[in-house]
């Protein structure tokens, strides 16, 4: 049977949908699983063993109706017996009965319904968002499962000796920016954790936190820590983080993705709430204050009195204590 899942289309979304990919292929063994997903999260899903096919996809490659027209004649074409969305986008549901697929099944929302064969009520709107994409397959599961990165060992060789022309061994990770900065780990506070410290660091980021990263570098006079940001591809990025010590990570993708490769990792929340979208790993410390006005799950702090305060109480010192209770416990 053909199975088509329409990913979210964010990182760390993208990450804890993997075990509803898992749990999918545990439900029917003898499926093939294509996954349609943007460009930027298909990395996430390379080499996975439950998924049969990645369709990657560009944000214009889905504007207007002709364009979406063009998408559903192909993806009828794979003759899909069964499909899910796991965003709660009209887009994602129209493109669900574009397929053809003669079952649709997704959450109730945005009056996509008519688009849906199983429009299925939204859970507890606390409950984690892995559960909630499992919830699709399994109602009422209490079921976790921990999401995994697969990498090649061509991958993780390439990883080892670029680490060495670096010149840095079993660095830490560093993941200090978010989509707001009420998610952002401020550099105040960065900077006062990193100054008595003797390790390699490492930041990890996109292409527009290179500037961010290089003002972050450049207030210590040391080479213990550098900037990676934009510097390597989705893939090769996972491959390096796969070989820190230990992760730091604001709220954030990059945290979900060194949670998800088995790397310690310490994540910082702000205004997010971590009980719906903290990393799932082994060896996991959520750092959340919990002040009167968190968690908002707002981009931008309306709290004029104390603006940013969610995030700017989480000290130095609370992030030592986080890191030692999994490093050295």
């Amino acid at each position: 049977m053909n199975i088509f899942i329409y990913s979210p289309n964010w990182i760390g979304d993208a990450v804890m949908a993997i075990p509803f990919m898992e749990e999918l292929k545990n439900v029917y063994p003898d499926n093939r699983t294509h996954v349609f997903c943007r460009k930027w999260v298909a990395g996430i899903y390379e080499n996975n063993p439950y998924i049969d096919e990645i369709i990657p996809f560009s944000d214009e490659e889905v504007k207007g109706l002709r364009n979406m027209l063009a998408i559903g004649s192909f993806l009828r074409k794979r003759k899909f017996e069964l499909a899910y969305t796991l965003t709660e986008s009209l887009r994602s549901a129209f493109l669900l009965w574009l397929s053809g697929s003669p079952i649709r099944y997704g959450y109730k929302s945005q009056m996509r319904s008519i688009f849906l064969t199983e429009a299925v009520p939204k859970p507890n709107s606390n409950i984690h968002r892995s559960l909630k994409y499992i919830n699709l397959i399994k109602q009422e599961t209490d079921e976790s499962l921990t999401p995994r990165l697969y990498l090649t060992k061509t991958e993780e060789d390439w990883a080892e000796k670029e680490l060495e022309t670096i010149g840095y061994a079993n660095p830490v990770a560093i993941f200090p920016f978010s989509v707001a900065k009420s998610r952002t780990i401020p550099h105040k506070t960065l900077r006062e954790w990193l100054g008595p410290k003797k390790e390699n660091y490492l930041i990890f980021g996109s292409k527009n936190d290179v500037i961010d990263s290089q003002k972050l570098v450049s207030s210590f006079l040391r080479n213990s820590i550098k900037s990676l940001c934009g510097k390597y591809s989705f893939r090769k990025s996972i491959a390096l983080i796969s070989k820190c010590k230990y992760a730091l990570a604001a709220d954030s993708g990059l945290g979900h993705v060194s949670a998800a490769l088995s790397v310690p990792t310490i994540s910082i929340f702000g205004a997010g709430l971590s009980s719906m979208t903290a990393p799932v790993g082994q060896k996991i410390n959520i750092i959340n204050k919990n002040v009167l006005c968190s968690p908002c799950r707002k981009n931008i702090c309306y709290n004029y009195e104390d603006p940013l305060i969610c995030i700017r109480e989480i000290s130095s010192e609370d992030i030592e204590i986080a890191i030692n209770s999994i490093i050295n416990p």
